[in-house]
């Protein structure tokens, strides 16, 4: 996955991206095919050029004998008995056709024509063009030559027998110019399509990420009111399903607040008729442990219901002072010197429902205390989150433990079984209180004992 760090993550990122690399490969080719384009007119114009040139200098080279040569406007003609066919030129048959038809018209002594093109170092002597340009014209070509080294050989088969030969410097296309343009052109079209495609891709996403924030802080079936369908078809219909199933999730969720709020009343009646008939029990030490069985079974229930009902909580959030509220819970305790609190740098202040947080901090504070007898409370503040450690000096638990007992009723072997008491869901609640506020719990074991660290986001 580090290979593509660099790939956007997001949907208006991808499709940014997946267009900008469309729209370069489009004038990537574009770019390709106009340079063939002009490198073909460029090659045309220096036939042209060649063939009219020849055309005027035909009846010269009529009276002319054998083996003359002379230069005319840039072009070297010869006239030979045999064609020379230097190594490395290649024929061009179709251009060679366009060029006969007007010469054989001009001057019908033209038999035949080739046309051909290769490196001017492939040249007889006789066909080297000047080396010293004397005017402005061959300066002209003699800057093209340094600049391709190609020329372009026609070849005239005359009817006479004899072969009329002329090189001429292929003329390159322009190249600043087009270039310049292109890349004028494909700035445009980036201009053009990226922005107005930005903006389109930011209005359809905008609904996307008022869903996810939605989903984000209140989750399904936290009770706020439907999301506003927005944006195109396909994410109205999106949104109508979202706010269709948390109708349905919050449905389902105030019935279950129902039947386990009628469980609770119906186990608690006959739980309280029955610690009222356990007083008449005359053994008093059955009569303890049967009230203890009876406390214990109400305490269970009262974390059933608690642990249900989290996602439920009608407690409003509330600006907090946390090392207050942590040194609530401790006094509420008992602990006296066995528990140290300790705040680190300023004073953290965070925006949660005060009832279900104490509650996770007295779980997570007794257990401390119950399995490793003191404990010390450090809290800070990072801007982003709110963390609160909690060092026990216990036995600690083993590396398998400490995410197990998480799992609701899960106990660790030996000092933490149910002979300590506990219903086994004292940090299953106190997670899940934590991951309602934008944190988690989690357990470390370190030299000397257990660090429990409850993170709240601030």
């Amino acid at each position: 996955m580090s290979r593509f760090r660099f790939f956007p993550r997001t949907l208006m990122g991808r499709i940014m991206l997946v267009t900008a690399l469309g729209v370069m490969l489009v004038q990537g080719i574009n770019t390709v095919l106009r340079y063939q384009a002009f490198q073909a007119r460029a090659l045309v114009a220096s036939a042209s050029h060649l063939a009219a040139t020849m055309a005027s200098q035909l009846e010269r080279a009529e009276m002319a004998g054998d083996q003359s040569h002379w230069r005319k406007r840039g072009v070297m003609l010869a006239i030979t008995s045999q064609p020379i066919q230097p190594v490395g030129f290649r024929s061009t048959n179709e251009l060679a056709e366009r060029v006969a038809a007007p010469l054989q018209s001009i001057y019908p002594q033209v038999k035949s024509v080739r046309l051909s093109i290769g490196p001017a170092g492939s040249l007889p002597p006789i066909l080297q063009l000047i080396d010293r340009p004397r005017d402005q014209l061959e300066r002209r070509w003699h800057r093209e030559r340094q600049a391709s080294g190609q020329v372009l050989l026609l070849t005239l088969h005359l009817k006479d027998g004899r072969f009329v030969q002329a090189t001429f410097f292929r003329v390159r296309s322009p190249q600043l110019r087009p270039f310049a343009w292109i890349l004028m052109e494909t700035l445009l079209i980036y201009l053009g399509v990226l922005i107005p495609l930005l903006f389109v891709i930011r209005q359809m996403s905008k609904p996307l990420r008022a869903l996810n924030a939605r989903l984000s802080d209140d989750g399904l079936g936290g009770g706020a009111p439907p999301v506003e369908p927005r944006g195109p078809d396909d994410v109205r219909k999106l949104i109508d399903s979202y706010n269709l199933a948390e109708e349905r999730v919050n449905a389902m969720l105030t019935e279950k607040d129902v039947m386990l709020g009628a469980i609770g009343h119906d186990l608690k009646t006959p739980l309280a008729s029955l610690r009222v008939r356990i007083e008449s029990v005359d053994d008093e030490d059955e009569r303890t442990k049967m009230a203890m069985t009876v406390d214990e079974m109400v305490h269970i229930l009262d974390d059933i219901l608690v642990l249900a009902r989290l996602g439920r909580s009608v407690e409003a959030p509330v600006l907090t002072d946390l090392g207050a509220l942590t040194a609530t819970v401790a006094d509420e305790l008992n602990a006296g010197d066995r528990l140290q609190l300790v705040e680190v740098g300023e004073k953290c202040r965070v925006t949660v429902r005060q009832v279900l947080l104490r509650r996770a901090l007295r779980n997570l504070l007794d257990n401390a205390l119950q399995y490793g007898s003191r404990a010390l409370v450090e809290m800070r503040c990072d801007g982003q989150f709110a963390t609160i450690q909690i060092d026990d000096e216990g036995p600690g638990l083993r590396d398998d433990q400490l995410t197990s007992l998480f799992e609701p009723f899960a106990r660790g072997e030996v000092s933490r079984n149910r002979a300590t008491g506990g219903s086994g869901l004292g940090l299953t609640i106190a997670r899940a209180i934590a991951r309602a506020h934008g944190g988690d719990v989690v357990l470390e074991n370190r030299e000397g004992g257990l660090r429990a660290v409850l993170t709240l986001r601030q």
